[in-house]
Parts: structure tokens; C-alpha cells; sequence
């Protein structure tokens, strides 16, 4: 499942993100599988996407993309 969702997230334009989502939770009921995490890794490209002006407005929609990035 992670690798399914890790894989192929990253190539999806934002409204398709909930439909993979739904189809993840469709083929793997009731499985969670969390995020690995690189907390130095992602305060990195958080430092990097807002010095050079790319990081939005929206929270969420900035963590989505650090996550893109990841």
C-alpha cells in the first residue's frame, strides 16, 4: 500500500489526490500505513521553498508539496 500511494502521489494533479485516496482505501481496507519520515530532510526543502518564494498561502497545500518533494 505505502508503495502504491508513494509511488504514484507525487504524479497526481490535486483533484485527482482524493479519488487515488479513496481507491488505496478501497483495495486496502482499514490498513493505515503511515508517512516514513525525514524531519531534517523536510525542514530543508521547507527552507529552500519559501527562500526562493514558491511556498503558498495555504498550509495544507504547502505540506503537499514538501511532500511532492520528498
Amino acid at each position: 500500500m505505502r508503495a502504491l500511494r508513494d509511488m504514484n502521489m507525487p504524479k497526481f494533479v490535486y483533484e485527482d489526490v482524493p479519488l487515488f485516496q479513496g481507491l488505496i482505501a478501497d483495495l486496502f481496507p482499514g490498513m493505515m500505513a503511515s508517512r516514513v519520515g525525514n524531519e531534517e530532510l523536510k525542514e530543508k526543502i521547507c527552507d529552500v521553498l519559501e527562500k526562493k518564494g514558491f511556498k503558498h498561502e495555504q498550509e495544507t497545500v504547502f505540506s503537499q508539496q514538501v511532500d511532492k518533494v520528498v
